[in-house]
């Protein structure tokens, strides 16, 4: 007969038929629940404290605000977001711009909707996460983006009144001149884009914060030039009173000269060199200033073309050499462009028939289209 054995303390035997980990698993888990039983009233005065004020790792368009009340929060942000707000709303397409005043569109970021969602949205969470959360020192991160108001119809307006500028014919690369300085631009597309296309992307934009929109276009159209090929030129800046030498954008050379007086204006406009003379030969034209004067003067000291006299194909102009050192650095002469002969003579060297001349009034006004091709281009 066999007699059951009894156990006086199961629990120690339930122990010993369990694996290591589990065990420490479930005197993990108890020593657990009895710690959050025991700091459980201090979690709750701490949570309920922390109401009214943004739980730690909490930031609105990037700023932390953690700790904050709703109004410190607004009052941040405002100062934060202060350039932010001022900047304009610009559409960009190929390197040009159009731009609009934040206040022309009614564009404005809106504080007290974007803190209080941020509030709402910061605790938004049970408050046994909140307590957890608490407990083991790990809050919750959150990021509120920028909440922008403007005005859609102000918006439409703007894009409907650079739509003309927007849609362009192509451009052909060509060499400015405009500024006083040769410069290469390169050559634009046409194009051709679409006003609700443009409003819907602009509107997209301004909802994410940001405030400079690239155009979507439509259809594009490409340029016939696409490279300039001129080389050697010469610049001649009548207000300036200089004439440089370029290869192609590279200032190689600058001299000082004369250029025509009010009565005898220089002409502007784009040019080229059609003959080179080394000791020239001066002839009188029968102009009115010239009444007085020979029929012809030899090459000599006497000679007003001095030792160099390069022809343009516009209005009877040479760019020549003078006896008169006194007259360069002002506009005295009668159309042509006087040079100092040791400076005439070294020009000479580098230029060619062919050898195309820009002449403009001054920088910023050549009071000619230089993005245009000459009368004389297609010629021989």
């Amino acid at each position: 007969m066999r007699f059951k054995r009894k156990y006086i303390y199961p629990p120690l035997v339930w122990l010993g038929r369990k694996k290591t980990y589990e065990v420490i698993l479930v005197l993990a888990l108890a020593f657990m629940f009895v710690l959050l039983a025991a700091v459980s009233p201090f979690l709750l005065a701490a949570d309920a404290s922390a109401f009214g004020r943004f739980p730690e790792r909490v930031r609105v368009g990037g700023v932390p605000v953690g700790g904050l009340t709703r109004a410190q929060a607004v009052a941040k942000c405002e100062k934060e977001f202060a350039g932010v707000a001022a900047q304009p709303l610009t559409m960009t397409s190929d390197g040009d711009s159009w731009s609009n005043t934040a206040a022309e569109v009614g564009l404005e970021i809106d504080y007290g909707e974007m803190v209080e969602r941020a509030y709402k949205s910061a605790w938004d969470t049970s408050l046994p996460e909140r307590m957890i959360r608490r407990f083991l020192g790990k809050p919750r991160s959150m990021e509120m983006p920028l909440v922008i108001k403007y005005d859609g119809e102000a918006v439409r307006r703007f894009v409907t009144g650079a739509i003309p500028f927007i849609n362009c014919k192509p451009k052909d690369a060509y060499l400015d001149v405009s500024t006083g300085e040769a410069i290469v631009r390169g050559p634009k597309d046409g194009r051709k884009a679409d006003v609700d296309q443009i409003v819907a992307a602009v509107e997209t934009a301004l909802d994410k914060g940001e405030r400079t929109i690239e155009i979507p276009i439509a259809r594009r159209t490409a340029p016939e030039v696409k490279e300039v090929t001129v080389g050697k030129l010469l610049l001649v800046n009548q207000e300036a009173h200089t004439i440089s030498l370029y290869d192609r954008d590279k200032l190689l050379a600058k001299y000082p000269v004369a250029v025509g007086s009010a009565k005898y204006p220089t002409v502007i406009g784009q040019w080229k060199i059609v003959r080179m003379e080394k000791n020239p030969t001066w002839y009188n034209r029968g102009s009115t200033w010239m009444e007085n004067m020979p029929d012809m003067i030899p090459p000599g000291p006497n000679n007003p073309l001095g030792t160099r006299a390069m022809h343009i194909n516009g209005g009877g102009v040479l760019i020549h050499g003078t006896s008169d050192t006194g007259s360069i650095g002002y506009s005295v002469s009668h159309g042509c462009i006087r040079m100092r002969m040791a400076d005439v003579e070294a020009l000479f060297e580098q230029c060619f028939v062919g050898m195309p001349v820009y002449i403009i009034k001054r920088s910023g006004e050549p009071y000619f289209d230089c993005s245009k091709p000459p009368f004389w281009w297609d010629e021989e």
